[in-house]
């Protein structure tokens, strides 16, 4: 009988050893969760069991209740703050997670790579991703950041493919220089000149070559950039915003930050490729009366371009030349990229291939882009970041006419067919025969096929970034480029044309021109920084001191000569 009293202390013994809490049985922990500078609950808190998916999350009050064993390790965290690890010791716990804001916060490049916090800054500052950029497909990259940046303006000059298109922050501030920001792509100052046919400026006095690309557009260089090498772009709006550039930024910056390479697993090549195709087609035309012929007040005439003479007659046959004219336009997009290499030195290449048909006849722009890019790391103090892109476009443009597309089309006879603009012997179709000068407007469709201009581009960039970590306070960096681009073109001008309006009748004698240019740019240019970014306690002083050099020397030569005889476009030997 004693043995069975003692074996029965010994199982209860056991029992209450297995049962107390303190040798490891699961128990309920209460506990609250607040932010340690506010001193407020924090609602929403993840508190998980580490090891197990035992979760529980923190209520209004910042309180929560879980299962768990003395000595288990509890996980508490919430977006934005710091996670913190606690051990279960009993059943009641408080925890105060601090604020990780300022690791949150988004920063831009602001020059030469360097990276700040906008609120760092004392001016305006808005960045937008590469990936936006990208998505427009646009051939002109420039028009995409329409609507994303406040106080932004893009205005495209017209609806051609390749036309140029003009960047404007906060309005113009000049009234003779160049209203266009500057344009910084990985530290280095690059070209986006738009070329001008002549020198004076326009100067007014009735002749066609006084006005300066009154019939014809060139495009911004800038869109030469393939928008899928873009990483992101920052806008400075203000002029003590790019104090680094002196007063060629006065109208603001747009400082371009391009993908780099990056490092593979295993140096192993990543490939992507994307592509895209888009339709254009004109749906919106004006609401036109074409119930009466040439002539003016009610007086017909046999050589007018103004529609205020007698109603046509019942019965007359009218074309529809606005919907005759113009096409359906097409353009296709595609891009290949591939990184390599490892954590030492690491490589991407892209290229991309843009062609696009515009809405009118014989407008063509192409463009292909090359581009490789490299990251190199000599220990732990050098990085280097050479780059090197190539360019080609070819622009095919139809000359606009006296009026532009539109508004000859909206001039031309309703009775004449602008598809019959040659007779039978192959010469111009002629509707009007005034005198010695001949009609002063062409068929807009001749106009087209017959007065033509052509420009060609080949563009190389190439740029060097070094930076140098000399101590983790000082950094020395530097940033090199060269860009350079030769442009060959041309504007013919068919001898059966119409004599240009205002230059009288005696240009009738010099019809059938041809204008042949070539243009050269060359610029280079270097910063040099050293830079010093200390914390004191609560305190941080950033100094910068530093060099710069720039050079840009553009060469242009044309050679026009009227008179011709020979119809056919081109170069002159």
């Amino acid at each position: 009988m004693r043995k069975i009293v003692s074996l029965m202390k010994v199982v209860a013994i056991l029992l209450f050893m297995f049962s107390s809490p303190s040798r490891g049985q699961s128990q309920t922990v209460s506990g609250t969760v607040q932010d340690t500078d506010k001193k407020l609950p924090l609602a929403g808190a993840s508190v998980k069991v580490n090891g197990t998916n035992t979760t529980q999350v923190t209520n209004e009050k910042g309180a929560f209740t879980i299962k768990a064993t003395a000595g288990q390790e509890l996980i508490i965290s919430h977006v934005g703050f710091t996670t913190q690890k606690v051990t279960v010791t009993g059943d009641k716990i408080t925890v105060s997670l601090k604020a990780q804001t300022a690791e949150l916060e988004d920063v831009v490049v602001v020059a030469m790579d360097i990276k700040r916090k906008p609120r760092e800054l004392g001016y305006s500052v808005q960045r937008v991703a590469g990936k936006d950029i990208a998505d427009t497909k646009r051939e002109n990259f420039l028009n995409s950041l329409q609507g994303r940046v406040a106080g932004l303006t893009v205005t495209p000059t017209n609806g051609l493919a390749g036309a140029s298109s003009q960047i404007v922050l906060r309005g113009f501030n000049s009234l003779t220089l160049s209203n266009q920001p500057l344009f910084i792509v990985d530290g280095v100052v690059v070209d986006n000149s738009t070329m001008d046919e002549t020198s004076n400026g326009g100067s007014a006095l009735g002749l066609a070559s006084d006005r300066p690309n009154r019939s014809n557009d060139y495009t911004n260089r800038i869109s030469d950039i393939n928008p899928n090498d873009i990483e992101s772009i920052t806008v400075l709006k203000g002029p003590e915003a790019t104090a680094l550039y002196g007063s060629q930024a006065s109208s603001g910056a747009i400082v371009i930050t391009t993908k780099k390479a990056r490092s593979t697993d295993g140096g192993q090549l990543n490939v992507s490729y994307d592509n895209a195709f888009r339709f254009q087609e004109v749906t919106r035309f004006p609401q036109i009366n074409n119930d009466y012929s040439p002539g003016s007040s009610g007086t017909a005439s046999s050589n007018s371009f103004i529609y205020y003479g007698p109603a046509y007659p019942s019965g007359i046959k009218k074309f529809d030349n606005l919907h005759s004219f113009f096409r359906t336009g097409f353009s296709q997009t595609h891009n290949l990229g591939l990184d390599f290499g490892n954590k030492v030195s690491s490589f991407r290449v892209s290229g991309s291939y843009f062609n696009q048909n515009g809405v009118i006849p014989r407008n063509s722009y192409e463009k292909e882009n090359f581009r490789i890019a490299n990251t190199t790391k000599i220990g732990k103090l050098i990085e280097l970041t050479p780059t090197l892109s190539y360019t080609h476009t070819v622009n095919e443009k139809p000359l606009r006419g006296a009026g532009g597309y539109y508004l000859d089309l909206l001039a031309w006879p309703i009775n004449y067919d602008i598809n019959n603009y040659l007779d039978a012997n192959g010469n111009k179709e002629q509707i009007y025969v005034a005198g010695s000068t001949g009609e002063t407007t062409d068929n807009p469709m001749f106009n087209v096929m017959f007065n033509h201009s052509s420009e060609t581009v080949a563009r190389w960039i190439a740029t060097l970034g070094i930076n140098m970590y000399l101590t983790p306070w000082l950094t020395a960096s530097g940033r090199f480029g060269y860009d350079t681009y030769k442009t060959q073109g041309y504007e013919f001008m068919d001898p059966q044309s119409a004599a240009p309006i205002g230059s009288g009748a005696t240009a009738y004698s010099a019809r059938g021109s041809l204008d042949n240019y070539w243009r050269t740019y060359k610029g280079y240019n270097h910063t040099i920084n050293l830079t010093a970014n200390k914390k004191f306690n609560d305190f941080s002083v950033r100094a910068m001191v530093g060099n710069q050099w720039q050079d840009y020397e553009t060469d242009m030569f044309a050679s026009y000569g009227t008179g011709l005889v020979d119809a056919t476009p081109g170069f002159a030997a």
